[in-house]
């Protein structure tokens, strides 16, 4: 009887634990994907193309690329511009869970030049004419406290416009060595002017002295729902006086962020004496950092496989322009209460097509 039932147990579970498994039906499993695409007639051009990936099976990435140098990843409908007439091969890689890959390649005839197509062309700028701040591009900045800086922001005390030079002024309103003891100037352009590509230039003049940091820089648009570092921040610009030779170009991003590894600097003797321009090219492809001339990029930013994390550029973006004292960075060294007042001094802010 106890073998009978311990039999019967045994079955029992094999049947159990049988039943517990997933059947697996038998079925060939294909990823491939292929190119559609239409032309988008609009006003001021002939020449967009929106492509679709028609994609058979699970992927869960998608690159494509243009060949005309640009490439974009993460949208299966996506919508690029070809403003020079010629045939470009179109080259669409889709990737599914299991790493697997599958490509597509359509040629397509661009038959005409963009006849409205400017290189180059400037779309926006801030000359800083007039005696005030255009507030149809700027506000003030106040209520900042980040990095361990010791100034206070002012609602524009200590912002001048004259000559066509917007100038931004530190000063020492304490006994200083401390927070609280000096104030400064930032203005930002969110809400009232944003950007998604360009080249962007800013001309300016750095302040001199231990304990400046001025930067001239870009947040993503989306940094109230992202937060930082999710939005992204194009540093274009940044200087810190204790080292009056170099400045700095960085990146910051979800998946390097604060202490960044992405970032470059560049030498430049004159930076406290003279004005030079601070430029950034900014694609769906790659990200340039420049002085001067945009065809000699010092940094050069562009992840093989784009994603949120390494790649929050392709949501549009706002300027920062601002003159910091001491914190984690500018106050490495301390802070020299001989060099107060000091300014950055800005010519002008300009918005350039990328194309």
């Amino acid at each position: 009887m106890k073998s009978f039932i311990l039999t019967f147990f045994a079955a029992f579970l094999f049947v159990s634990c049988s039943k517990s498994e997933p059947t697996i039906q038998n079925s060939t499993y294909v990823l491939s994907t292929d190119i559609t695409y239409t032309t988008v007639n609009k006003t001021d051009s002939v020449n967009y193309i929106v492509l679709k990936a028609k994609t058979q099976g699970t992927s869960t990435s998608i690159a494509w690329d243009f060949g005309d140098g640009e490439s974009q990843s993460g949208d299966s409908i996506i919508k690029h511009y070809f403003p020079k007439k010629g045939t470009y091969s179109i080259k669409l890689t889709v990737t599914d869970f299991l790493g697997t890959t599958a490509s597509a390649t359509k040629d397509i005839a661009i038959t005409a030049d963009d006849p409205a197509y400017v290189p180059h062309k400037l779309i926006w700028s801030d000359e800083f004419d007039g005696t005030t701040l255009n507030t149809s591009n700027w506000v003030n900045e106040t209520n900042i406290d980040v990095n361990n800086e010791w100034q206070k922001y002012t609602n524009g005390d200590n912002l001048t416009i004259k000559d066509g030079i917007l100038t931004i002024t530190a000063k020492k309103v304490g006994t200083g060595q401390k927070k609280g003891d000096y104030t400064s100037g930032r203005i930002n352009s969110n809400g009232l002017r944003t950007f998604l590509y360009g080249r962007m230039e800013i001309k300016a003049k750095l302040p001199a002295g231990r304990g400046t940091w001025p930067a001239t820089w870009m947040l993503g648009a989306n940094i109230a729902t992202a937060g930082w570092p999710g939005c992204g921040e194009l540093d274009i610009m940044e200087h810190v006086g204790y080292n009056p030779l170099w400045v700095k170009g960085s990146i910051h991003t979800p998946s390097s962020y604060g202490n960044t590894v992405n970032n470059a600097d560049y030498k430049l003797t004159d930076c406290e004496s003279a004005f030079h321009t601070y430029g950034m090219t900014w694609t769906p492809s790659k990200i340039e950092y420049y002085v001067d001339d945009p065809d000699h990029p010092f940094y050069t930013y562009s992840p093989a496989v784009k994603n949120a994390s390494n790649w929050p550029f392709n949501k549009p973006c706002f300027f920062i322009l601002n003159l910091a004292i001491g914190g984690d960075w500018g106050g490495a060294q301390g802070v020299d209460d001989s060099i107060f007042p000091c300014s950055m001094q800005v010519d002008y802010v300009r918005v350039y097509n990328y194309k």
